[in-house]
């Protein structure tokens, strides 16, 4: 009997302190997911908000739309609002403070910061002319377009800017010779000329190769002048690079890993370009991977002085407080620089 008690009332202890560690277990546990689902719910907040503007579905800005497919943004800590303004619009946006990066032509952001504006170049993806000057078959040659109509997206556009030297070129004055009409998005522009409408536009690629499709020619492509041209850049405003640099850092980080991204991954480059470029059809698609990917995005997006030059000279052409500019008065080449000096472009790269 004594036995026999004595193994009850182990038993009942037993049951009692496995009941309470139970109970301390469960508390614990809920305790631990409290805790978790509080950090994690931190770190969505801890994310810093940023809104980032580009002008077109154009391939041009292939790198931004991977970063922010490929959720690089976020792993950076930024939640990145991707605001689209058509055209020489978004410097106007930019300037007014309702964007904190930009990622658009160079030409365009210049022809702002020459006229007083705060805005700066930090990176450069694309250092060449992605622009093809095309007409309908009724114009022969470029001497044909003296007289007629040549469709841009907006004045003081990169459609605009980079076509008047090459008008000139032609020994037609871009002033007097030939009317530019204002039509805005690059299909708009190339259906405008399929139908006779303008006689010829300024298209950019992968809306020139459908613009081939549809009958145009092209008189000029502006990939064979070979100079070396600040394109496709990444521009913020003194201000905000002042006061948020970390931010900048940031961003950076996160578009260079999606530069690198996107030239060593293909599945998710067309992916980011199908929905962010607006193209359905698989075959585009790939050639306009292939195309941009081996041809004009460079690997690690460093603005240089020369490239910053030709822009500036190209924008001096037509307005006259570019000239005497110097090209290190329009950029910030301190992030990529400390981002190569802390080895970070080297560790993506390795």
């Amino acid at each position: 009997m004594t036995a026999g008690c004595t193994i009850a009332f182990n038993e009942e202890r037993f049951m009692k302190a496995h009941k309470k560690t139970s109970f301390t277990s469960i508390g614990l546990a809920l305790l631990c997911l409290v805790t978790l689902t509080s950090a994690a719910r931190g770190a969505e907040v801890a994310l810093k908000k940023i809104r980032v503007g580009y002008p077109s579905a154009s391939a041009s800005f292939y790198p931004l739309f991977v970063t922010k497919e490929a959720g690089l943004f976020e792993k950076y800590g930024l939640s990145a609002e991707m605001i689209f303004v058509q055209g020489v619009a978004l410097i106007q946006v930019h300037v007014a403070g309702q964007l904190d990066f930009a990622v658009v032509s160079g030409l365009v952001t210049l022809q702002s910061a020459v006229g007083g504006s705060d805005l700066i170049l930090i990176a450069s993806s694309i250092d060449n002319h992605l622009m093809k000057i095309m007409a309908h078959a009724g114009i022969s040659g470029p001497s044909d377009l003296k007289g007629k109509t040549l469709g841009i997206s907006r004045f003081g556009s990169l459609t605009d800017l980079v076509a008047r030297p090459v008008l000139a070129g032609w020994g037609i004055d871009p002033k007097k010779d030939i009317t530019f009409i204002q039509i805005g998005g690059q299909g708009d522009i190339a259906r405008a000329v399929s139908l006779k409408k303008v006689d010829a536009g300024v298209l950019s690629f992968p809306t020139s190769l459908f613009a081939e499709k549809m009958g145009l020619k092209t008189l000029y492509d502006l990939a064979d002048s070979g100079i070396e041209i600040a394109t496709t850049t990444v521009v913020v405003s003194r201000e905000y690079a002042k006061a948020n640099r970390e931010t900048v850092l940031r961003f950076m980080k996160a578009y260079v890993e999606g530069t690198h991204r996107l030239l060593t991954d293909r599945e998710m480059g067309i992916k980011a370009l199908k929905r962010y470029g607006g193209i359905q059809d698989p075959e585009l698609l790939a050639k306009t991977y292939d195309l941009f990917t081996t041809k004009y995005v460079k690997k690690v997006p460093t603005i240089t002085l020369k490239g910053v030059e030709s822009a500036l000279s190209l924008v001096a052409e037509n307005n006259p407080r570019a000239r005497g500019r110097k090209p290190s008065e329009f950029i910030d080449t301190s992030f990529m620089e400390e981002l190569e000096k802390s080895g970070f472009i080297k560790t993506v790269w390795r």
